[in-house]
């Protein structure tokens, strides 16, 4: 017997997410429990990276279809369903393939929302503007998204404390500043969230967060510093962010052609030509620029021996000969340099002797190098350590003038090479687990207070060594951080149409700044701006009526009307509460085939049914299975 619906109508298409890591997991899980979506995976192979993971997904109280062992190639996209579904995001992090699908898709659905994941920001703009030209009449969209940009602003905070965040937007900035309690505070602040006093000292799953994200005014007003520690506030500058200035000298055209140390070697010999020319010329008749032709012709070994001349003329014109001599050997490196084969050994820029108080990153891959380059435009001192001399982040952060060590950081010599010992933060961001954690527990036994920050892919693993790092350690600084919990907001909102301009870590917490639409939101449309406060979920932080500017901090009376957009700041669970198509979700039959099955039963699948949804409080993210906990952000 069928089962139909009986709180609303079915949604309008369903989802589909190709890909098999730790973000495709995260994205299906944000789909599925915060937006209520029907979700189609698909997934290359079960039994690699987060495989068995998105398969439990097919067991749980949801609607999910699975579709195994295979890539996203025309048989496969349409047995997904892709000629009816709303939206697809390929997380593969493979830039060809993810074109090669993106196109396929395109031409398969041109009204399809594609979510593309492309490291390249050259290759992810000129794709974009195709998908979007080929989809220009159909009403379809495409978003280009890095997860490893995504992430990086929220490394970056937490690994440098004393800086605010700073988020552009619509032409000016919003600043994210951390106050003491009962600090005079500007009322165009917007408070994020409360701190409670420090608890590194404690071990926590993250299960119970221990701040108040969004407070609401009476909270606000109740706290006390027995309580609160100091409130997270948002600032609005009118004014667009200033450009970063270069760092150090230009390193153009002569920066690309010789590395730092020759440059200072050639120095060294022209200030010794500059000395012996102004001897030559102080215990000589001969004028300042006969002196010099004289010195630059011995040194050319082109002059004749001075036979007749004083004794201090013969020992400069010997003095000038070993110069000369010198200067050979700098012109060859010069020319090896280019031509590469100096490159790795004295390319480099080392970090100097006196260097303290940097920031230690160890792994130059997508994230590593995104990090780098993030800190170098805030002209924070960072030291890049890095395993393999070839690996594509170590040219990008010598353009950069960031000192690189070649090498493991456990090695002794490492370790000193990058002045760890004088570092405020390291920062272990390789995509290898285990060379990450090595690097940590090495560098917690020469250092026991340093601030560490982890980054960890296995969800019980994570959560295990964060809470014995935390609970050996009491007095020293621990965050981990998942990339893929960082960046899969911004994937969701995307599929659903929506932006998000930025997150916004709260200790171990996350905040989400969004751009929303007001039509078609029971929670937004013809309410104020105080009526749509929910706390603990979202607020509205901006305002933008149609063919007008953005309105910061609107009054707290303000009706919002449905040609509005507004920018909210919000919760994870809010924001899927907040962008949520329908108000219930269709029950499916469980004995009626799925699409995937119909048209081709050689493609694996499996599906399960969703009870209607409700409109509740908000929502907490449910385990995936029993053994595989949704693991905090602090976990991974």
């Amino acid at each position: 017997m069928t089962e139909t619906a009986t709180a609303a109508e079915p949604s309008p298409g369903h989802m589909i997410v190709c890909g098999g890591d730790a973000l495709t997991h995260r994205l299906a899980l944000d789909l599925i429990h915060l937006y209520r979506e029907r979700v189609t995976l698909i997934i290359p192979d079960l039994d690699v990276g987060h495989g068995p993971q998105l398969a439990a997904l097919a067991t749980e109280d949801g609607a999910v279809t699975v579709i195994s062992g295979r890539g996203p190639d025309e048989t496969t996209l349409l047995a997904a369903g892709i000629t009816g579904a709303t939206a697809l995001a390929l997380t593969m992090e493979d830039d060809p393939a993810v074109t090669e699908a993106a196109l396929l898709a395109r031409g398969l659905n041109p009204r399809l929302r594609l979510v593309i994941r492309i490291f390249s920001n050259a290759l992810g703009q000129r794709l974009e503007h195709l998908l979007d030209r080929a989809a220009e009449h159909s009403g379809g969209s495409t978003a280009v998204l890095s997860a490893s940009e995504t992430a990086t602003p929220a490394l970056v905070s937490a690994a440098v404390t004393d800086r605010n965040q700073v988020i552009p937007i619509n032409g000016g900035t919003f600043s994210v500043v951390e106050q003491a309690l009962g600090e005079d505070a500007d009322d165009s602040t917007v408070p994020l969230a409360l701190l409670a006093p420090r608890t590194d000292d404690l071990i926590s799953s993250g299960d119970n967060p221990l701040h108040v994200l969004l407070p609401s005014p009476e909270q606000t007003a109740a706290a006390t510093p027995g309580t609160v520690r100091s409130v997270v506030r948002l600032r609005h500058d009118s004014n667009p962010p200033d450009e970063p200035g270069r760092r150090g000298l230009p390193r153009f055209p002569l920066g690309a052609l010789i590395s730092r140390r020759l440059r200072r070697a050639a120095l060294g010999l022209g200030a010794f030509v500059a000395v012996l020319t102004v001897v030559t010329w102080l215990t000589t008749p001969r004028s300042i620029g006969q002196s010099l032709y004289d010195v630059l012709m011995d040194v050319a070994a082109a002059g004749n021996p001075a036979d007749s001349e004083s004794t201090i003329r013969k020992v400069l014109q010997l003095l000038s000969m070993f110069t000369g001599m010198l200067i050979m050997p700098l012109v060859l490196a010069v020319i090896l340099e280019n031509l590469g084969a100096l490159r790795n050994v004295s390319g480099l820029d080392r970090p100097k002797r006196s260097l303290a108080d940097h920031i230690v990153v160890i792994g130059l891959g997508k994230v590593g190098s995104r990090v780098v380059e993030r800190l170098a435009v805030m002209r924070v001192p960072v030291v890049a350590v890095e395993r393999n001399p070839e690996a594509a982040g170590v040219a990008r952060a010598r353009k950069l003038g960031v000192p690189v060590v070649i090498g493991d950081i456990s090695d002794p010599e490492i370790y000193r090479d990058a002045r760890v010992s004088r570092s405020q933060t390291l920062m272990a961001l390789t995509s290898n687990d285990s060379v990450n954690l090595e690097a940590v527990l090495y560098a917690r036994e020469q250092q026991p207070e340093l601030r560490v920050v982890l980054r960890l892919f296995d969800d019980a693993f994570a959560g295990t060594v964060y809470r014995t790092l935390r609970a050996s350690y009491p007095q020293a600084r621990t965050r981990s951080r998942s990339v893929s919990y960082l960046a899969a907001p911004a994937f969701a909102a995307a599929m659903m149409g929506r932006q998000v301009l930025a997150s916004i870590p709260v200790e171990r917490q996350l905040l989400l700044v969004a751009t929303v639409g007001v039509r078609g939101r029971e929670a937004l449309s013809g309410r104020t701006v105080a009526e749509a406060f929910r706390p603990g979920g979202w607020r509205v932080v901006g305002l933008q009526r149609s063919g007008r500017d953005l309105r910061w901090n609107p009054a707290p009376e303000r009706p919002l009307a449905d040609d509005d957009r507004v920018v909210v700041v919000a919760t994870r669970e809010g924001l899927g509460l907040l962008l949520r198509r329908t108000a219930a979700a269709a029950v499916i039959d469980e004995d009626a085939p799925t699409p995937a099955a119909a048209a081709h039963p050689h493609l694996p699948g499996q599906r399960f049914r969703r009870r209607p949804d409700d409109t509740g409080p908000l929502p907490r993210l449910p385990r995936a299975q029993p053994d595989a906990p949704y693991p905090g952000q602090d976990e991974q």
